[in-house]
């Protein structure tokens, strides 16, 4: 595996755990910002003892999501460089949508469990009690999994889209480096021999099948 290789798989790696957090940063300010409506009641339900916490983790989810948005573009940018001259393919809206599914269920899965286990923790420090499965269905959090779904669904799209990008730019340089490697088709050069047999005297062409000499005849007679 090469290094442009090795430096690929780590980067989609790294990208899916802090696009993770920063579907679980934006989908738990959403819950609550759904629930409560924006104002004073929502910024010290975010401030509160449960939640001191959670700036200093936005911060953190904020800054490793932009760091691996950058080496996303970087990424990107390297390997268009590369495949500037081959053909786009065109045929690439039905393996973003198969790989956008694909991202949209684990990226669901993570998060509704992220979030799960943060309220319950949030609640046993602030309230000294833990909630269960009813931080995501109970009555405290009527619109959890709808704005979970919501939220991870967006982040699938965008992150599918980055990768099908990836995808298609690595195809387009496999393919430049595949015809750079055929061999050319060489054309042998025509014997000379059989050039000058094909523009000479007739009877050149069937030396082999003349008769014998007369005096060699007679001798055997």
């Amino acid at each position: 595996m090469s290094a442009s290789s090795r430096a690929g798989q780590l980067i989609r790696r790294a990208s899916f755990w802090l696009a993770a957090g920063v579907a679980l940063l934006v989908a738990h300010d959403a819950v609550f910002a759904a629930q409560m409506g924006p104002g004073l009641t929502l910024t010290r339900a975010l401030r509160d003892a449960g939640h001191a916490y959670w700036g200093l983790a936005s911060t953190l989810l904020l800054v490793g999501g932009a760091t691996a948005g950058a080496l996303w573009l970087a990424r990107i940018a390297v390997l268009r460089h590369s495949a500037a001259k081959t053909p786009a393919d065109h045929h690439g809206s039905a393996r973003w949508a198969r790989r956008a599914s694909a991202h949209w269920i684990r990226l669901f899965i993570l998060v509704a469990l992220a979030f799960l286990v943060q309220e319950n923790a949030e609640h046993f420090l602030g309230h000294g009690h833990l909630i269960g499965v009813g931080a995501l269905t109970g009555p405290e959090y009527p619109l959890a999994l709808p704005v979970l779904a919501l939220v991870t669904g967006l982040g699938a799209a965008v992150t599918a889209l980055v990768r099908e990008h990836e995808a298609e730019l690595l195809r387009r340089i496999a393919a430049t480096r595949a015809r750079a490697r055929r061999p050319l088709r060489r054309i042998r050069p025509a014997r000379p021999g059989l050039a000058r047999n094909r523009h000479g005297a007739p009877m050149s062409i069937h030396r082999g099948l003349r008769a014998p000499p007369s005096a060699v005849l007679h001798a055997h007679a």
